[in-house]
């Protein structure tokens, strides 16, 4: 690349903007004089030529007044509330950081159609922004404020450290900029990186496999474009160390809602689009008139089988916010609520998806319907969330999670009230599960619910007192179903049903107690019978095949516990 570049700069009131750079001086001309055709106070193209000391020359090629006054977008910085510490370069690459940068610039990064990724490894890029009005020093005095409050430290010091990373930063992807990398035509990232490892550069190579793609990114001025050529260039997923930079630059794109929109289309409503957002995060998207179909059917098996963790976890992160915002989930009170598909996504049997986060935002949410504030805001989020799920093993999952969260531990005897609630009808398993479930999934659900518990961090006194409920209705259920004498069917040859019963036994599908005891109890009882191993094989007439039968057999008990 050459050491000259040409800068088409735009006049905001009494400043000078950087609106794009290009490697030839008719280009840069080219793009000027169409801008003098829109509403902008005035046109530059400079020629910024690098000496070999590294100083910056820079002359002024053409200069000419606009017909109107610059009615660009007023470009600011977002609120937040959080932010990550950075002391150097490497921290501002974390996904954390690039998060923060992603909500705090989102204004900026959605007029540009620019990443984190793309301006943090292309030094043009990062000079636009570091020179786009007061918009660098004022989200660095931002975070610095926030880095400063959560570590009691010097707000002068804070700021210091975060332009001195900024400038680590910077440094290094000016020090690239011109190095001539691999292009991405027809090759995967896996192919670009060990090119560029070939190289033997003092770059890492990570980070040069970085600067080469955001290059060829920051030609597409479109979400879509940028989200297909990701996938386009993904290559090999078992390499570990290309897929996790994919991974990157997919995280960034997501992180811009209007890239989501793009992608899904647009959506009925607020909630609608939380929905939709978490059937991303979930592999299962499926978008409205206008969505990016084929992009979506390429990015739903990566993030269904967890190859984009990070993507993944910057849309839950995404879509707690949202739940967290006061945005109405619907337009209109006779539209059907949109938090009951929400609910059936993020509850499930293994939990509230994304834990302790995703838990708190539900519960504000819960609190925001009853409009309820202060110290019982959450307390009243949690029954609110609660009332609206079914069967009863999705209200215990709901509150096991709150246990295990501590958000409401101040309310923890109420807490303990609504779980009691939701075993204390267990009869025949009708309120507890799922009416159309078979009777194995019944079984299995009841004993997952109470390993839940016995893993939860609730007192031992109310594990027990839960835990004997969920075993009670068990054992009442095999019962009533007469499970064990279907499995033990007496038209079948002892065999076969003392196998059964075995296995059923260590199964997984029973609670240690009552419905465990039950079962095994049949088995001691076969295992009691005069001559039971003679009866066992009686029907086999070959010696080494009964011999071997009956050790399989003593094998399985040994196995399941007898």
């Amino acid at each position: 690349m050459s050491d000259t570049t040409f800068e088409v700069r735009v006049q905001r009131g009494d400043r000078w903007i950087i609106h794009s750079t290009f490697d030839v001086e008719k280009e840069a001309v080219t793009e000027a004089e169409k801008l003098l055709k829109t509403k902008v106070s005035g046109v530059r193209v400079v020629r910024d030529w690098e000496r070999d000391d590294g100083r910056h020359i820079e002359k002024v090629l053409l200069d000419k007044e606009g017909v109107a006054d610059d009615q660009e977008t007023d470009v600011r910085v977002s609120s937040i509330d959080e932010a990550p510490l950075c002391d150097t370069d490497n921290d501002l690459l974390q996904k954390e950081s690039r998060a923060t940068i992603n909500r705090l610039l989102r204004k900026y990064f959605e007029q540009e159609i620019l990443t984190p990724c793309e301006v943090m490894y292309n030094y043009q890029n990062l000079r636009k922004l570091m020179f786009h009005d007061s918009l660098m020093p004022t989200a660095v005095d931002k975070v610095a404020g926030l880095h400063a409050k959560a570590t009691d430290g010097d707000h002068i010091e804070a700021m210091n450290n975060l332009h001195g990373a900024i400038e680590q930063l910077a440094a290094r992807a000016r020090e690239v900029e011109k190095v001539d990398l691999p292009a991405f035509e027809d090759a995967t990232i896996s192919e670009v990186r060990d090119e560029i490892r070939s190289l033997n550069l003092a770059e890492d190579t990570d980070f040069l496999t970085m600067v080469a793609l955001t290059r060829v990114m920051s030609s597409t001025r479109n979400w879509v474009g940028k989200l297909d050529l990701a996938l386009k260039v993904k290559g090999d997923e078992k390499d570990e160390a290309a897929r996790k930079l994919l991974d990157d630059v997919i995280a960034d794109i997501l992180g811009s809602p209007v890239a989501l929109k793009d992608l899904l289309g647009s959506s009925r409503s607020f909630g609608d689009a939380v929905t939709r957002h978490i059937d991303v995060a979930l592999g299962r998207a499926k978008g409205n008139r206008g969505a990016a179909d084929d992009i979506l059917d390429l990015l739903n098996p990566l993030f269904g089988s967890g190859l984009l963790a990070t993507s993944q976890d910057a849309l839950f992160d995404y879509i707690v916010r949202e739940l967290k915002s006061p945005n109405a989930l619907r337009r209109h009170e006779s539209e059907p609520d949109p938090l009951s598909d929400i609910l059936d996504r993020l509850v499930s049997e293994k939990g509230v998806i994304y834990g302790t986060a995703m838990v708190e935002a539900l519960a504000e949410r819960g609190a925001r319907l009853r409009n309820v504030g202060g110290p019982r805001a959450l307390i009243e989020g949690v029954t609110e969330i609660c009332d609206r799920l079914v069967p009863n093993w999705r209200k215990l999952t709901w509150l096991l999670a709150v246990s295990n969260s501590g958000i409401v531990d101040d309310f923890a005897d109420e807490l303990h009230v609504m779980m009691f609630d939701a075993v204390k009808d267990m009869r025949a398993l009708r309120a507890f599960c799922d009416p159309e479930a078979k009777p194995r999934d019944k079984m299995a659900t009841v004993t997952q619910m109470n390993d839940a518990v016995e893993a939860s961090n609730l007192p031992d006194v109310q594990k027990k007192r839960i835990g004997a409920r969920l075993d009670d209705g068990l054992a009442e259920y095999l019962v009533r179903e007469k499970v064990i004498e279907r499995i033990d069917n007496p038209s079948l040859h002892l065999r076969k049903r003392a196998y059964m019963l075995v296995q059923f036994c260590s199964s997984g599908v029973l609670i240690e107690g009552k419905s465990a005891s039950m079962a095994r109890k049949r088995v001691v009882g076969y295992l009691k019978q005069p001559n039971f191993t003679d009866k066992l094989v009686d029907d086999i007439k070959d010696m080494p095949t009964k011999e071997g039968t009956i050790r399989d057999f003593y094998a399985l008990l040994q196995r399941s516990g007898f």
